[in-house]
């Protein structure tokens, strides 16, 4: 469990996990500095992503995403979304980078 704590710390993409329901379980602090949201503040919110398609279920998904960032600013992304499942819960994984764009 140490060695994904670091990895998830450590990345250069700003990554958010939600549970089943869209509900915000964490985000690294990536994803802090290129919105302005703080960890605490984030956290068991609703994601709200506009993403340029409507997508759910088990499977990985990419493409542009839009977020509001804390000061109204609209932030795109390249966004890849993963289903995971893990005991009997189903949660997402999202990585954006915005290099690209």
């Amino acid at each position: 469990m140490q060695l994904e704590l670091k990895a998830f710390l450590l990345l250069t993409d700003a990554v958010m996990i939600t549970d089943e329901e869209g509900v915000i379980l964490d985000v690294n602090s990536v994803y802090v500095t290129k919105t302005g949201f703080s960890r605490e503040s984030t956290i068991g919110q609703p994601a709200r992503l506009l993403m340029d398609t409507h997508w759910r279920g088990n499977q990985t998904w990419s493409g542009v995403a839009k977020l509001m960032k804390v000061d109204q600013e609209v932030w795109e992304a390249q966004v890849t979304i993963t289903s995971v499942h893990l005991d009997d819960s189903l949660f997402y994984i999202s990585i954006f980078n915005d290099e690209f764009l």
